[in-house]
Formats: C-alpha cells, structure tokens, sequence
C-alpha cells in the first residue's frame, strides 16, 4: 500500500516560429507552472500561465510587435509589469537582448515568468536557422552525417562555429562540412 503522493511542480515552456514573410517570423511562447499532490483544493492548480506573441524581422531579428498575456498569476498586481515590455520593441533578439529584458523588468518592475519568457525569445534565432536552412537541404541523419546540413548552416550563420559543443571547431559537424566544402570545391575546380 502506498501512501499519499508527494506534491509536485511542472514547469511547460514552448515557442513556436512561422515564417510570415523574407526575414519576418510571426512567434507565440506560453510558460505554465501547475502542482499536483499540494495543500489545495481539487489535487492540481495552475500557478503561472503566461503568453506572448509578437514579430520580429531582419537579420539581427528586431523585435517589430509583441504582446504580452497573463492567463493565471498568484496575485492581483502581476499584470501590472505587462505594460513596460512594450519598450523591448524596436530591440534586436541577436545581441543584448538578456541586457534589453533585464532593464526593463528587473526586481520587483519586472515578473520572473515574464522575463523568463522574454528572455528565451533569443532561442527564436536558432529556431530561424533551421527554417532558413531546411528547404536548401533535408534534415535527416545522412545530411548530418555526411555534412551537408552543417555546410548549409554555416552558409545562413558561419558564426555558428564555436557555438556549442556539436559545433565544436574540431568537431564531427564541422570537420564533415569542411569536407563536403573541399569535395564540392574539388568537383567545380
């Protein structure tokens, strides 16, 4: 026989990216916080649930609309910082972004889940690599292996290089596409 089961906290966060024009991406992300097993009524509560929406467009990805939605919230006054994130418009998602959304909202001018959401809208730009890239070359464990996708992505980003650790400079990613570059060289030349 067991007894009764330990409260729990889950955290959801999503985004998603559709193009809506050349270099124009439409984005909606939603964060919610729910608990089960707690000291409340029913067995399962939603904490936090908060949304956003906007555009952004151009290389750096600038930030052109957004719109901001608390659907569940602990207290009365968390909508209150919606308000202020209309200053990030006009803000490039590519670089100080972190630095844009923490001056905004900071401490208590700003909500953690907000900003949390805010801030994972830099991720938006290798969510935008993979759109760009996929329709040149397939996304499947051949172009991977035999560097294609990686030469592709490099074509959209060479700064891609150094990134993370798949994308490490000596790398299996990067030393397949520097081979697949030397073979296409090779076969022009």
């Amino acid at each position: 026989m067991t007894g009764p089961q330990p409260p729990t906290v889950t955290r959801a966060k999503t985004m998603q990216v559709t193009p809506t024009g050349t270099d124009r991406y439409r984005f909606t992300a939603r964060l919610t916080d729910s608990s089960e097993n707690g000291n409340y009524p029913g067995g399962a509560i939603t904490i936090h649930d908060f949304g956003l929406e906007g555009e952004a467009e151009g290389p750096d990805l600038t930030l052109v609309s957004l719109d901001v939605h608390a659907y569940s919230h602990p207290y009365a006054d968390c909508p209150f910082v919606i308000p202020a994130t209309q200053r990030l418009i006009g803000q490039p998602l590519m670089s100080g972004w972190r630095r844009a959304v923490i001056g905004q909202g900071a401490g208590a001018a700003g909500c953690t889940h907000v900003n949390t959401l805010l801030i994972g809208l830099a991720e938006l730009s290798t969510m935008v690599y993979f759109l760009k890239i996929n329709p040149s070359v397939p996304y499947a464990k051949e172009t991977l292996a035999d560097g294609r996708w990686t030469e592709a992505a490099l074509q959209v980003s060479p700064g891609l290089a150094g990134v993370c650790h798949g994308l490490a400079p000596e790398g299996r990613a990067l030393t397949a596409a520097r081979e697949q570059i030397a073979r296409k060289a090779a076969s022009a030349g």
